[in-house]
């Protein structure tokens, strides 16, 4: 049987703000800019400016995106009376001083994730916004996946009632095809931190609730082409009859990929690809013994990246706090450390 997404009051895509010209100032041109321009553009956004230290980062980026401002020194992008909004995508060890700019400049700001590689830094940052009474988020796009932002809704809605576990498993190539990448093959915690903070938000989303502690195992493969670990393997905790699990290989060689998610609850189960081909598949006690086929949206979804960023222009409009805002992704950020504590620990259980 397959249901529409009507059938369970799920939008049929990424919900975007009533202003769609909202002008956003990038900070930050380098190739994950490449994900974030056109995603905010396909949504009728303005890119308005961009600001990177290289110069043949901006003619590119001009060229490919028609950004009519340039800047070398992201202080004169927060000072365009231009640009409403910024969106910081740098990586994160440029985080802090961006943040007490726009602060200062009264400028709402989102970062890419990871929000900060330390909670100390991440929860300056949250005490300088609220100073400014300045909203901050974070751009944690692996919420707005097709799937996965349809089974937030499944779980929001009670199709399966209570989650108790919560698995996510990958097998993926990333150790062959970003093996001379000049960052992730030689940073110490690519699967950790890096990656990690994309899944540990997903199973803290879904679960609705932040983990008491967490035991993590990294191994590697002889041969493999990056610095640290390649496959990981972690329990998260969150009390009594609730638990995430995350098995996650970047070792693969090809011809078997796969990602998978599975979602138990107390009255139905959710299967499915967190990206790639494949709906979601439920059980619910409220449909019946018969598996679903839920119906995977809208032909032209928007990209997961402007996910983050419509979320927060939404809740500027209603003067609400974003899904994830600063304030809330310090959960995300102390289960990542704590399991990245955990993997130097030999896997001994480290409490939040």
């Amino acid at each position: 049987m397959n249901l529409p997404l009507s059938y369970f009051g799920i939008p049929n895509n990424i919900p975007l703000p009533e202003r769609r010209d909202w002008r956003i100032g990038v900070i930050g041109l380098g190739g994950i800019s490449y994900a974030h321009i056109p995603a905010y553009q396909d949504a009728g956004m303005n890119v308005v400016a961009g600001a990177d230290i290289d110069p043949a980062r901006r003619e590119e980026a001009q060229q490919k995106f028609g950004i009519p401002k340039l800047y070398a020194d992201y202080r004169d992008l927060i000072s365009d009376s231009d640009v409403e909004i910024i969106s910081l995508v740098t990586q994160p060890t440029l985080r802090e001083e961006v943040v007490a700019a726009c602060a200062a400049a009264g400028k709402p700001i989102q970062t890419e994730k990871p929000f900060a590689l330390d909670v100390a830094t991440c929860e300056r940052m949250v005490a300088i916004a609220a100073a400014a009474n300045l909203p901050l988020g974070v751009s944690q796009n692996y919420r707005w996946h097709k799937n996965a932002f349809i089974a937030s809704g499944l779980i929001q809605g009670g199709w399966v009632g209570k989650p108790y576990l919560v698995s996510i498993e990958i097998y993926g190539t990333q150790d062959k095809d970003l093996a001379t990448h000049p960052y992730y093959n030689t940073c110490e915690d690519f699967l950790t931190i890096q990656w990690n903070t994309h899944l540990a938000d997903l199973v803290r989303g879904w679960m609705g609730r932040d983990p008491l502690r967490v035991s993590t195992r990294t191994s590697r493969m002889d041969g493999q082409a990056f610095r640290s670990d390649n496959l990981l393997v972690s329990l998260v905790d969150f009390g009594p009859g609730a638990t995430g699990h995350i098995l996650h290989s970047e070792l693969h060689r090809g011809g078997l990929s796969e990602n998978c998610v599975r979602i138990e609850g107390d009255a139905g189960t959710l299967k499915f690809p967190l990206w790639g081909e494949g709906s979601i598949q439920l059980r619910s006690d409220r449909v019946g013994a018969e598996l679903v086929e839920v119906a995977s949206g809208s032909d032209d979804y928007l990209s997961s990246f402007c996910g983050p960023m419509a979320d927060f222009l939404i809740n500027i409009e209603q003067g609400t706090e974003p899904t994830v805002s600063g304030r809330r992704n310090l959960a995300t950020i102390r289960q990542v450390l704590a399991e990245d504590q955990s993997t130097r620990n030999g896997g001994q259980w480290v409490s939040l």
